[in-house]
This record gives structure tokens, sequence and C-alpha cells, in this order.
């Protein structure tokens, strides 16, 4: 059978010619880039002879300036692409920066010295390409492996045939395109030379060959060698890298093969919480590489902190050597047996694993081959979840040892469960105690994963941290009995300080110098304004991000990290220090209200605290919230937590993030039972409010929300509510409890959902930091929401804050300056300059726009922009709804910053001209054509009914916004289309529309239910409540009614829940308008 490396259109090419149609593309593109550059010189010359001409040539200077606008677009795309960088967008002259970048890591990636195991040092192509194949071929050879007995004893089936149903099904084109779209564009491609983006832009011309090529591949389980081609490219692990020791290999697969492994990798991700070890978090969904971080820090604590002499303890931090290149074949597929896998989902992930072969790129060109019989690829979608897989029989083999007592874990409490491991991807970490016995059975366990695996420690990289007051003779005997000489303590796990000191400024400093490394960068002074904004938000602010999740930042931290943000921000080289024009607290404003948006760190640091205090409260069985509320918290609440003084660091930094849960949590009730009337926030969806005022008596003060609901009604008690909350009545009877007993749950109410996000949790932090800061200035609408380019955006910000070194703003700053205007010699004022200058009024007068802004009525910037938005450009412009103004101000400026300091400008009709010129090339490379992704119906969460006897059921929900007052609506249809039954109810006091249609949906389950309805398609016109049913979300609102609907949902055989049309929907619609009419009030005491 014929593979391909490409798409399936190529097929009938061989592997040969489609490497040259490669090699001449990427010829082609190189030429062209030249040829842009070239273009941009040549164009540059012209138009600079064109503007200084006596008599203009105006349709010279329009053409020139289009071309040199799209040579421009051309080589900003070009090097953007080479420069692999992936969080800054094209569109804003960043091609410097780019350019910049491609450079440095061409520097980095080229090899002109190696030298292998034995010391022998290689300076030729040929020897250094020998050395690094050896070196692989060596590595990714097998050495056999007995591993059938060690998997049986540590795994056990988990795998289901529901499960392994879903895993072999073929995929579908919905389940191809999603896999497509999930790769990132600009990723490095394989040697098919095409990156995803290139499958992104033409889908609707390569989608369905796309899709017939990889159902081929699910159907017969072949995969073509050729498809699994992989490129190796050598990433240096240290600074001067001289032997392959010192690289990390990074696999570039094929696309086509990555598309696969996407499809493979999604369908084993929801698996992998059931199969997976809680001592294991790497890759596992819902988990975090913090839960690994904190229970290693409060064990490491417990360590340092013991008073035992006796019954001593250690953690043993262990590195893998070549975790992934030394995995047995034999072993990985043992391991999928064992867990219950079904031999197809075997097959396809064997094939992918054992039919791969590599090539190493070598100074830009692959070279060398090696044909592996072990290992798996770093770089691959797949690898990360098969390598934990198979470290969970390392896992299970530990786990297995604490429950036989052989190899006894660490308690840091008495509530708290023994943990004798812990493993993130390859960083492992064990604790148990340091008798003899302990250490030979480790020793056994270990031996045992490496003969089965393929996989060993490597001493020399491992360390032991003992308990304080272990005695120096037991160190040694432990040292000597596992071969670790080195002790930990002070060392980092997981990237983090193992252990914290009274100066925790100086444990963290790496973070600043990580910051200045980025910043003292040269290629950073590249960037334009607003390339600085992108990197300073997603580059420079992400560095402490993974800290700060963790651990709480000394405050004079804080500081030193704003003041380099600062620094970067107003600084355009790293040597000169710049006047910084606005203070950093007014650019961690909102932009909304006026600022940047950039992050406040201390205000980020406790948003991301708060959200492992908001784990610990919805997900307590979890090992992280048994060890830490174990320990501090067994007796009483997390929010009420106690911080002891011998509670470790990373505690205090939870109870500092649960100050700002305690902010915006309120409860969801349920069944009641744990929510105190008077004491705890329940009365809202959307804020934290509780009953005002003191209990009318006494007895009342222990009142329970349980007590104010109808145990046989399982509904409100109206007699209850008026005799303890008669004020709260109407806002407590629009809370619809639960029917079938739900548990009360805290809820995150800045969030519809519910849940915390640390997006909502920091502007909560910043909201009661800055004490009600009011919007005084449509911000958005007069800059930020603006369709022009972002340097543009950020340079009218600049305007209107203070922050344009023009004479006035000099003048106030203190510095020797010329403070008057160069044209007509009054005070240089920002409002001058765009607005009362002479010059400016030409500019304005010829500006081919409506409601152009006037002389004498404006007073500030402010004002001046906020009229602009009035302005509406005359048809001649060809720009459409685009602004004309921005472009206006920001050549305003840079003609006056040419007449300054060169001693040119150009004339108000150059101005102009020049405006339009660049206005249309943004708006036309904006607007470019973009292909439109197919689309494809989404899947249901529950498969429709294939049987003739299902039914279909119709709902809708009716709701007067004055009143309160809702109806509801169903019916019945049978598999022939014929109507079966119609019925229809009405509430009062019902919060939202959304409300009574979920009122609708549960009325309608309940009463199929009743009639022995068991297959159900039940469709309602309300779109955001079917995607809530197709989905595990929830809301506040509609909390207690997901909770009845999901539950009756599992009483039938087969249900779906899709949307349909208002007007499809007539007769449920009918229905439920007139059980609205219907709605009688009670009287008041009935």
């Amino acid at each position: 059978m014929e593979g391909n490396a490409f798409v399936p259109t190529w097929k009938k090419q061989n592997m040969s010619q489609n490497e040259q149609v490669v090699r001449k593309f990427e010829e082609v593109v190189a030429r062209d880039n030249i040829k842009s550059s070239e273009v941009i010189k040549e164009a540059q010359l012209i138009l600079e002879t064109a503007l200084s001409a006596p008599v203009p040539d105006t349709e010279l200077i329009s053409a020139t300036t289009l071309k040199l606008e799209k040579a421009y677009i051309e080589e900003e795309a070009y090097w953007k692409q080479r420069s692999r960088i992936l969080w800054l967008q094209c569109g804003d002259r960043n091609s410097g920066f780019f350019h910049a970048i491609t450079r440095g890591r061409r520097q980095i990636n080229n090899f002109s010295i190696l030298e292998d195991d034995e010391g022998k040092v290689f300076d030729t192509e040929e020897g250094i390409v020998a050395t690094i194949s050896n070196y692989f071929r060596h590595n990714f050879t097998s050495s056999g492996a007995e591993c059938l007995d060690t998997v049986n004893e540590a795994l056990n089936p988990c795998i289901t045939q529901e499960d392994n149903d879903r895993l072999i099904a073929i995929p579908d084109r919905t389940e191809v395109y999603d896999a497509v779209f999930a790769i990132h564009a600009d990723k490095a491609p394989g040697p098919d030379g095409f990156s995803a983006g290139f499958y992104h832009s033409f889908w609707n011309t390569v989608g369905e060959d796309v899709y017939q090529d990889i159902r081929e591949f699910f159907e017969t389980g072949y995969l073509h060698p050729r498809q699994n081609e992989t490129h190796v490219r050598l990433i240096a692990k240290i600074s001067g890298p001289r032997k392959v020791a010192d690289f990390r290999p990074i696999a570039l697969c094929s696309t086509h093969y990555k598309i696969i492994a996407k499809i493979l990798t999604k369908r084993l991700q929801p698996l992998l919480p059931r199969i997976i070890s809680p001592h294991q978090s790497a890759f596992v969904p819902k988990r975090a590489i913090g839960d690994n971080v904190l229970i290693t820090h409060e064990i490491l604590h417990f360590l340092r902190t013991s008073k035992a002499k006796v019954r001593c303890s250690m953690a043993i931090k262990t590195d893998m050597s070549k975790a992934y290149d030394r995995i047995e074949w034999s072993f990985l597929e043992a391991v999928l047996r064992r867990l219950g896998f079904h031999d197809r989902w075997i097959s396809w992930i064997m094939v992918c694993v054992t039919s791969v072969s590599y090539s190493f790129l070598i100074n830009g060109a692959p070279q060398g081959k090696v044909m592996p019989s072990r290992g798996i690829r770093q770089g691959d979608p797949l690898s990360p979840y098969l390598f934990i897989l198979c470290t969970e029989v390392l896992s299970g083999l530990c786990s297995n040892a604490q429950v036989s007592g052989i190899l006894p874990g660490v308690k840091v409490a008495r509530n708290c469960p023994p943990i004798n491991h812990l493993l993130f991807a390859d960083d492992t970490m064990f604790f148990t105690r340091t008798d003899q016995e302990s250490c030979n059975n480790f020793l056994a366990i270990l031996a045992k994963y490496e003969r089965a695996s393929g996989q060993c420690i490597n001493p020399t990289k491992s360390s032991i941290t003992f308990s304080s007051k272990t005695p120096l003779p037991a160190k040694n005997r432990v040292k000597s009995s596992l071969s670790i000489e080195k002790e930990g303590g002070i060392g980092k796990y997981l990237g983090l300080p193992e252990h914290f000191g009274r100066r925790k400024r100086d444990i963290f400093n790496s973070i600043l110098d990580r910051i200045r490394q980025k910043i003292l960068g040269w290629s950073t002074r590249f960037l334009s304004g607003a390339g600085k904004e992108v990197l300073l938000k997603s580059v420079l602010t992400a560095i402490p991000a993974y800290a700060m999740s963790c651990f709480m930042l000394p405050t004079s931290l804080c500081k030193q990290i704003q003041s380099l943000l600062t620094r970067f921000w107003w600084d355009s080289k790293p040597e000169v220090r710049k006047m910084c024009w606005v203070a950093w607290s007014k650019l961690t404003l909102p932009k909304n209200l006026g600022g940047m948006g950039f992050r406040d760190i201390k205000c980020f640091n406790q948003a991301l605290l708060g959200k492992i205090a908001w784990r610990l409260i919805r997900e307590p069985n979890s090992l992280l919230a048994q060890t830490l509320l174990g320990k501090y918290c067994h007796a009483e609440p997390i929010l009420n937590g106690p911080c002891t003084s011998n509670a470790s660091h990373g505690w205090r930094g939870i109870l500092w993030g649960c100050e700002l849960l305690k902010l915006g949590l309120g409860w969801s009730v349920g069944n009641g039972s744990q929510i105190q009337v008077w004491a705890d926030p329940w009365l809202s969806p959307t804020a934290p409010v509780a009953p005002i005022g003191p209990p009318p008596s006494p007895a009342s003060q222990l009142l329970k929300v349980s007590d104010l609901i109808d145990r046989n009604t399982k509904d409100w008690d109206l007699n209850a509510i008026r005799q303890h909350l008669p004020l709260y009545e109407d806002r407590i009877l629009e809370i619809i409890l639960s029917s079938l007993n739900k548990p009360d749950e805290l809820s995150w109410l800045p969030e519809t959902s519910g849940c915390y996000t640390s997006r909502s949790g920091y502007a909560l932090a910043r909201k009661a930091q800055l004490n009600e800061v009011t919007v005084q200035y449509p911000w958005r609408k007069c800059i930020w929401n603006l369709h022009t380019s972002p340097k543009i955006k950020n340079f009218l910000w600049r305007t209107t804050n203070g922050a344009l070194p023009v004479g006035s703003t000099l003048l106030i700053r203190g510095l020797q300056a010329e403070a008057k205007c160069k044209r007509c010699g009054e005070l240089e004022t920002p409002l001058h300059l765009f607005l009362t200058c002479p010059f400016a009024a030409q500019v304005w007068d010829l500006v081919p726009a409506l409601h152009k802004p006037v002389a004498g009525t404006i007073a500030s910037m402010r004002e001046l922009l906020s009229n602009n938005s009035r302005m509406v450009n005359l048809p001649p412009t060809g720009l459409g709804l685009s602004p004309l103004f921005p472009w206006i101000y920001w050549l305003l400026w840079k003609n006056r910053n040419r007449l300054v300091f060169e001693g040119k400008s150009f004339t108000a009709v150059e101005l102009v001209t020049k405006a339009l010129k660049e206005a249309r090339s943004w708006e036309e490379a904006t607007a470019a054509d973009k292909v439109p992704p197919p689309t494809y119906p989404p899947r249901p969460r529950f498969p429709a009914p294939q049987t003739s006897t299902a039914f279909n059921c119709f709902t809708d929900g009716a709701w007067d916004p004055i009143s309160g007052n809702s109806g509801q609506g169903w019916v019945f249809v049978d598999p022939s289309g014929v109507e079966v039954r119609h019925h229809f109810s009405n509430r009062l006091h019902v919060a939202a529309p959304i409300v009574a249609e979920a009122l609708a949906v549960k009325a309608a389950l309940l009463d199929a239910v009743t009639h022995d309805f068991t297959q159900l398609n039940l469709f309602s016109d309300s779109k955001s409540l079917v995607n809530l049913l197709n989905s595990s979300s929830s809301t506040v609102l509609l909390n207690s009614l997901l909770f009845d609907i999901r539950a009756l949902s599992c009483r039938f055989d087969s249900i779906s829940f899709s949307f349909i049309p208002r007007l499809n929907n007539a007769s449920a619609d009918s229905l439920a308008k007139i059980a609205l009419s219907r709605v009688v009030s009670p009287p008041f005491g009935a």
C-alpha cells in the first residue's frame, strides 16, 4: 500500500519528488524575502525623492507607498515565521525583532565542535554527525526487558468495555478538524515541510483528502514509515555545550502524523484521572504541578522541624537518566494490555511508536539516520501520556510497598495520609524512613522497575534530605546504601526552592535574574511600542507567575519586579534610562479606567494563591487537600483555617489567598443543611449577601436554611420565611431549590459559572485595592476599540495621559528644553500640536470627513478624542467605517519630530495624503481574505437514539420581567410524528428567562419518567441552556435545576438535548404563554 507524508491528493508523486517540491518552495520563499528587502530600499529612495520634489507627483507617491507597504508586510510575515515566536503577531512593524530572533536562533543551533563520550573532539561536520548518530543509536537500542510480572504486580485493569468502544471508534470529520486546528499554526514543521498553518489556510481545499487519509489509518492500522520520519533538533541545556548529553532532543514530526497523535491523545485524556494514581500530577486533567510542589514543600518543612532522633525520615530526589529515550517498547505494550486497552487501540499506539525513524538537523540540514528499537519522542503529542502510563508501574510498586509496610511513607500530621512517592513526569521524589530495611526495599523497587522499563536512576544527579535531627552515622549509612552522596534541601524541586529560610527574597532572586536577562536581550530594542506591550504582558509578567501560583512572594520582591517592568516599558535601550511619564500604579489600571492593563504583581500573586484555596474547597479528596487540611484544618473549614507559628510558608500563602476568596464566595443553596441563615452569604447569585440585622430571637441565631424548607415538598416554607425573614421573602423565593436533595456548595460569585478563575480573582483584588475607582472617561470607545494600528492606540493613550514629550510637559518636568512650537512660536501643548496650531488647522481643513474638531470649543486632548469619535469619513477615502483621525494624529506627531530633529517636514497636503495611504494599507492588511473553516454539527453529549421507539419532547419557557412570573410548556411526539401528550405549568418568583427554560426541561423530564418513556430526544429553543446541558458546566443561577435535570437524565436508556429555533417550537411556546397568562399570585399570608 502506498503511503504519503503530505496531503492525499499528492499520492501519485513519489517521496523524492515531494522533497524536491518542498526544497524548491523554500528557495522561492527565501528569494522572495531578499526581493522584498530590495523593494523596500528602492521604494524608500523613490518616495524620498518624490516627496522632496518642488511639484510632487501624486500618482508616483501613491503607487510607491502601496508597493512599500506590501513589501513591509511580506518582510514581517517572513521573519515572524522564521523566528518561531508564538506570542507576538504581525501587523505592527516588528520585522526587525523577528529577524534578530531568527539570527540568534541560527547561531545557537549551529554546531562547530562536539566531543564524544571518550573525550575525542570533532570539528568537522562529518565527525559531528557521526558522534550524534552513534550517541542516539546507543540510547535508542533495546537492551531487552523482562517486564510482564512487574507490570502485573503494579497495575490492575481499569479500562471498561464502554471506554474501549469510544477509543477504537473511527473518527468523523469533526474530530479530524478539531485535531488539525488544535495544532498551533506556526509550530515548526517536520520532514514534510508543511506547518499546521498550511492545513488551516487551505482546509477547504485539502480537508476532505486529509480526512480520508486519516480515516484510512484508523481503518487499516497502517502508517507508512515515511509518514513517521522525524527530524530531531538538539536544544542546548547548558551554556557552552560540548557533549551530545548537553543537548535536549526535540522531535519535529510531520503534521500528518501529529493529526493522528492528537486524535489518540484527546481520546485518552478523559480516562487519565481514573488510570493515573493521585501521586502523579503531570499531564492529568484537573491536576497541577503546584500539587507536587506544595506537598513536597510541606513534607520538607516537616523534616526540617522534626525532633525525631531514632525513627528518622528522609526525602530522596532522583533523576531519571534519558527518561523518554530508554522506555522499552515491550514494556509499554505490556502496560497497555494490563490496563485493559483494546487490541486495536494498542496496535495504533505501537505503530505510532515503532515505525519512527530519526535524522538530525545539523547546521540547518537533516543528516544521519537512526532506526530505534526503544524510546519515545520528545515533541510527539502522544509521548507525555504514554510516559505517565509507564511510570504508573513505579507508582504502583511504591503504593503496594506502602500498604504492605515494607516502604513506609511520611505523614506530616496524624490526620494526613502517608506519602512515600510523588511523580511529575521524570521528576521523582521518594519519602521513607532512614532504617536499613527501608533503604534495601527502596533499592529493590527501583531495580525491579529498571529491569522492566529500561529506565535508570542517575545517582550523581540525585540527592537526599534528612530530617533535622538525623544522626551523622545514620546519614552516612543511607548515603552509602543508596550510592547518593549529595544532600538536598537547598536546591530546587520542579523549578522552585525546596527550603525557605527567613530571607525569602534572596531565595526568589532567580526570578529577577530571569526578567533582567529577557529585558537585557538586545533583540527587544527592535520592538514597536505595541510589541513591547505584548512582551511585557505575555512574557515578562509570566516569568514570576509559576512561583506566585505556589508561594507568596515578599512585598519587597514584588516592588523590584515592578521596577524592572517599569524601566522596560519606558526605556528604548537597556543601557539608557528614560523618564517614566506615568506611574506604575496608573499603568496597572484596567484599560477602561485609563491604564494599560499591566498586572499588579502583588494582587496577581494573591489571585493565583486564591485558586489553590479554591481547589482545596472544591476537591477535598485530592492528595493536596488531604495533606494540607489534615494538618491544619482537620477540625474546621479552610476559610477559618489557623495560621500557627510553625506553619509552612506555603500554607501562609494559601491563607492569604483565602482572604481574597472570602470577598467573592457565596453559598449555592441545595438542601440548606450547611448554611447558617444569619452568618453565611446565600441570598444572591451575583454577590455575597447575608441577611442584615440581628435575629428576631436568640433561638434564631443558629437557624439553618434547611429550617426554611418544607421537608415534604422540598420547596420553600412560606410560613417559616415570613416568620424569620419577611423582608427577604421575594429574594428567597427566587432561589430555585433541588427536589433531589442536592448538597449545598460554595460558589465563586464574580463568575456566572460559580467557578473561581485567576482573572476574576485578580479583578476583585484590584477592586478592593483601588477602593471603587469610577470610570470618568470612555477609554475603550475613544482609544482601545478603534480599528487602527496597535502602536497608534498606544500613542493616543500617551497623548491623553501627559506622556508625550512636547514643550509644555517637558517644562512641567523641570527639563531645560524649547517649549515653543517650531512653526508658530506658541507654547507647545498636545492640544496645540494636534488642533490649534495653524499647521494642524490646515491639515484638518483638508481631511475628507464630517464633524471635524473645531478649535476654541475643545479644552483637552481627552475631549478632542471624544469629539473625534463622531467623525464620519467621506466616500472618497475608501476607508468605510475605519477612522482616519488616528493616522492624522500619528503623522502630525511624526512630522513635528521630523521638523524638530531634522529640519524637514511634510506639507499639509502631503500629510493628509500619507495618512490616507497608511490608513488604507492598514485596512487592506487587516481585512485580507481568510478561508472560513467548515462547520460540522457538534456531537451531543448523549448520543441521539437510533431506535424507532424514541420520543421527541419540545419544551419552552415564558417569563414576565416585571412580575417575575413564568410559564412552562412541553409537548411529546412519538417516533411517527404524532403528538401524544402536552402539558404546562407555571411558577412565581423566577429570576431570569433561562431559569424559566430550565424549569420547563425539568418538568418535561419528570412527566416523561412518570409515563415510562425510556428513550427521549429533548428540544429547547434556548441555545445557552442546551449548551450547558451538553457539557459538565453549570451556573450559580441554575445550579440546583441542572443538578436535578442531570440526575433525571440518568433514568433514561438514552437521551439527547438539542437546540431548535423558536419558529419550529410553536406548540411548546404557545403552551408556555398560556401557562404564564394563568399565573395567579397568592395573597399575602396565604
